[in-house]
C-alpha cells in the first residue's frame, strides 16, 4: 500500500513553510478511540464514503454507542435511501487486536441484521434520547422533501437483506492489510459492503491539526444467499457441499440448527488472521480457508450419529489442491490429532483430510462443540500455511 510522508504548508505572499508531522492517534491529548468515534459522529464528511460505496452517500450520523446485542457499535449513520453504515474505531497494536475487531464488527451487523424498523427507531431512540421517528427526523434535515413511508420502507428492506455499509475506522493500518480483507471478503453471511478508512493526523505546531481519512481496503459488495427450507426435509450427509455451495442436513428447524451452532460462530483460532465459522444452513458451520475454492466443514449429523470436520472445496478444483498437500500428507496427519484416511462414499480422488466421532462420546452439547472447536483449530493450523503458499 502506499505511504505519505509530511504535509507542507504554506502561507502569505512572503510564502512562509510550516512543516505539518504525522501524529500518532492513542498517545497525546486524549486522542483514544472515543475521541475519533466522536469527531467522526459529529463530521461524516470526514468518511470518504463515496471512494467505499457511493450507494451509501451522503452519511446523517443517528447516534454513538448503539446498543445492539452483540454489543454497542461506536458509530451509527443512515442515508436519505434508507442505507445504515456502521463505524468502529480501533487504534490497533497487534494482529489480534485486529482480528478481533473484524469479527465484532461483523456480529454487530448480523444481530441489526434481525431487527425490523421499530427495533431500530426504539434503539436510537434510547440512545439518544430523541422522541418520535428519529432516523427518519435526522434524514429529513438533509433531504426536507423525504418521503417518511418510503423511507421507513426503504430502511426496513436494507435490514432485512443486511445491506450494510462496514467501516473499521484507526490509526496506523499498515500491516496485515489483505489479510484483513480477506477475512472480510470471505464472510458471506450479509450483502455488506467494507471498508477499511487510515485517520493521519499531522500536527500544525501551534496553528492547529490536519485529518486526512483514507481509504485503504475495501470489498466489493457481499451478496447474501436466501435458502428457503420446508420443514421435514432430510438429505444424505453426503451431499453437504456441492460445486454451487448448496447445503443439506438434518430435518430440525433451522433456527435451532442455528442457535445449536452460535457458540462455534464466536470462537478464536490460534491463527490471528482466520475468519471465524459462519453457520450454514443446513446443520453445519463453514471456515473459509485463504484458497477461494476450498473451505473446512464442521457438521453434526443426529441420524448417523456422528459429527466431524473435514476439507472441502468445489469439485472441480478441490482434487488438484489435494494432490498437492497429499504430497505432505503424513506431516499435515501428523498435525491432525484423530484424523482418518477413511474416504467418504462420493469424496473426489485422492484422499482427503478428515476426522470424525460419535456423538454417543460427548456427555452433552458443549462437549460436542469443544471438540469440534479443537478439530477446527488443528486443521486451520495445519493447512492454512500451506494454502497461502498454494494460493501464491
Amino acid at each position: 500500500m502506499p505511504t505519505y510522508g509530511n504535509i507542507l504548508f504554506t502561507q502569505g505572499e512572503n510564502g512562509t513553510f510550516t512543516t505539518a508531522r504525522r501524529a500518532a492517534l492513542g498517545f497525546t491529548d486524549g486522542r483514544n478511540e472515543a475521541w475519533l468515534r466522536d469527531l467522526l459522529a459529529g463530521h461524516p464528511d470526514l468518511l470518504p464514503i463515496e471512494e467505499v460505496d457511493p450507494s451509501f452517500a451522503p452519511l446523517v450520523p443517528l447516534c454513538t454507542e448503539l446498543s445492539t446485542e452483540a454489543g454497542p457499535v461506536d458509530a451509527i449513520f443512515i442515508s436519505p435511501s434508507g442505507r445504515l453504515t456502521l463505524v468502529e474505531c480501533k487504534l490497533w497494536r497487534n494482529p489480534e487486536a485486529r482480528r478481533k475487531v473484524i469479527a465484532q464488527i461483523l456480529d454487530y451487523a448480523r444481530a441489526v441484521s434481525q431487527w425490523s424498523y421499530a427495533d431500530l427507531q426504539r434503539r436510537v431512540a434510547a440512545a439518544t434520547g430523541l422522541k418520535g421517528n428519529a432516523p427518519f427526523e435526522a434524514a429529513r434535515k438533509l433531504k426536507p422533501d423525504l418521503d417518511e413511508a418510503a423511507f421507513v420502507d426503504a430502511t426496513a428492506r436494507a435490514l432485512r437483506e443486511g445491506r450494510f455499509l462496514l467501516l473499521i475506522a484507526g490509526d496506523g493500518i499498515r500491516e496485515g492489510i489483505t489479510g484483513m480483507a480477506e477475512l472480510i471478503t470471505r464472510n458471506a453471511a450479509l450483502g455488506f459492503s467494507f471498508g477499511l478508512v487510515e485517520v493521519a493526523l499531522y500536527e500544525f505546531g501551534d496553528q492547529g491539526l490536519a485529518i486526512q481519512p483514507r481509504v485503504v481496503a475495501k470489498t466489493e459488495t457481499i451478496e447474501r444467499t436466501f435458502i428457503h427450507v420446508r420443514p421435514g426435509d432430510s438429505d444424505s450427509l453426503r451431499d453437504i457441499t456441492d460445486e454451487s455451495g448448496a447445503e443439506s442436513g438434518e430435518s430440525i428447524a433451522v433456527t435451532d440448527e442455528r442457535i445449536w451452532w452460535e457458540p462455534l460462530t464466536r470462537i478464536s483460532f490460534d491463527d490471528p488472521e482466520q475468519a471465524p465459522p459462519v453457520y450454514r444452513p443446513r446443520n453445519h458451520v463453514r471456515v473459509p480457508l485463504p484458497h477461494t475454492s476450498l473451505w473446512l466443514t464442521a457438521y453434526r449429523s443426529m441420524g448417523e450419529g456422528i459429527c466431524g470436520v473435514f476439507l472441502a472445496g468445489k469439485k472441480s478444483e478441490l482434487p488438484g489442491i489435494l494432490d498437492l498437500l497429499n504430497e505432505e500428507r503424513e506431516q499435515i496427519l501428523a498435525e491432525l490429532p484423530g484424523s482418518t484416511q477413511e474416504r467418504l462414499q462420493g469424496d473426489p480422488e485422492p484422499l482427503g483430510f478428515a476426522c470424525y466421532a460419535r456423538l454417543g462420546d460427548f456427555t452433552n452439547d458443549d462437549e460436542c462443540r469443544a471438540w469440534l472447536e479443537q478439530q477446527l483449530n488443528h486443521f486451520v493450523n495445519a493447512l492454512r500455511p500451506r494454502l497461502k503458499a498454494i494460493a501464491k
